[in-house]
């Protein structure tokens, strides 16, 4: 096994995960708290794809800083169809 002098790793690894990487994914997944989560899922998964562009030999978890981004945006907009569709109802009872 031979280590890679720029990065420290050996020779073929991928660096590992930064940290909005995976606060991104997790934001993402817990579609059950709407938009306190998507939102930030959104932020963090930009923050880890700019940092991941900006050093790839030492920070990685773009694909996971990508999952945040659509999870959260999917998590925003199921928040507001269930929203439109609170108001609806309440709405349109007689």
């Amino acid at each position: 096994m031979t280590i890679d002098p720029k990065t420290g790793l050996p020779r073929g690894e991928k660096p590992p995960a930064s940290t909005a990487a995976v606060v991104a994914v997790v934001c993402g997944i817990l579609l059950c708290l709407g938009p306190f989560t998507g939102l930030p899922a959104i932020v963090a998964g930009m923050m880890a794809r700019r940092a991941a562009r900006a050093q790839p030999a030492a920070v990685g978890g773009s694909a996971m800083g990508l999952a945040g981004i659509l999870l959260g945006t999917l998590n925003l907009l199921l928040s507001m169809l269930g929203a439109a569709y609170a108001i609806y109802s309440f709405t349109s009872t007689p």
